[in-house]
């Protein structure tokens, strides 16, 4: 619908919602109508302009945040020659892990038991990367869950992932004998990623991807300093 369609009412409700920092005056003379007018109209809509302005400083804040986390984020990707293989993921698995190889990881019910959840992507058919999630989870989960979830993180359900805090990452060139033996037998060392996931700033998981090294490349945003 047209601006000049709408009535005057509704100009005056569409200019400030669309723009909270014009000012009264403004509107009036964009509807051609009275200062007083425009005020009388956004009291009975209950719209507030500093509210308003309020709202839409907090959002763009959250906005910037998100782009200077973006512009922040290292970018993994596979190197040249390898750049155009896709990437085939894996269904997701669990098994139990060792509390005490992961004392820093807190457990808030008693009966609850320390579980490893992890995805397998691979390049023509080999593996390229680990993505583990260690948490505490219920016992003897339904393996029915895992069927169809796309994320390590699926399995605390979407309430809980968009609660979730991460500290930042560390990363390390490492030689896990385990990792390699079992799922890269043709490397000798692995791109370590790891970091804490955080539930009201309490660490609940750790989160950590092994990559192969000789199919990977790096892009840090910014200065590296040393």
């Amino acid at each position: 619908m047209a601006i000049d369609e709408l009535t005057k009412k509704e100009q005056i409700i569409n200019f400030a919602q669309s723009d909270p920092f014009l000012k009264i005056s403004d509107i009036a003379e964009y509807v051609q109508t009275t200062p007083r007018y425009v005020r009388t109209i956004l009291s009975e809509a209950n719209i507030s302009l500093m509210k308003l302005r309020e709202k839409y400083a907090r959002n763009m804040e959250k906005r910037l945040k998100m782009d200077e986390q973006f512009e922040l984020q290292a970018k993994v990707t596979l190197k040249e020659g390898f750049e155009y293989n896709s990437l085939q993921a894996s269904d997701i698995f669990i098994e139990k892990a060792d509390e005490n190889l992961f004392p820093e990881i807190n457990r808030f019910r008693t009966d609850d038991e320390l579980v490893k959840i992890y995805q397998i992507q691979s390049v023509d058919g080999k593996p390229y990367c680990v993505h583990e999630l260690i948490t505490y989870m219920e016992k003897d989960i339904n393996k029915e869950r895992l069927k169809n979830l796309e994320s390590v993180y699926d399995l605390l359900g979407r309430k809980g992932i968009n609660n979730l805090q991460f500290m930042n990452n560390i990363i390390t060139i490492e030689s896990p004998s385990d990792i390699i033996s079992k799922y890269f037998p043709e490397v000798d060392t692995l791109l370590l990623s790891r970091r804490m996931v955080l539930l009201n700033k309490i660490a609940i998981g750790l989160e950590r991807f092994f990559i192969r090294t000789d199919l990977t490349k790096v892009e840090f945003a910014g200065e590296l300093v040393i």
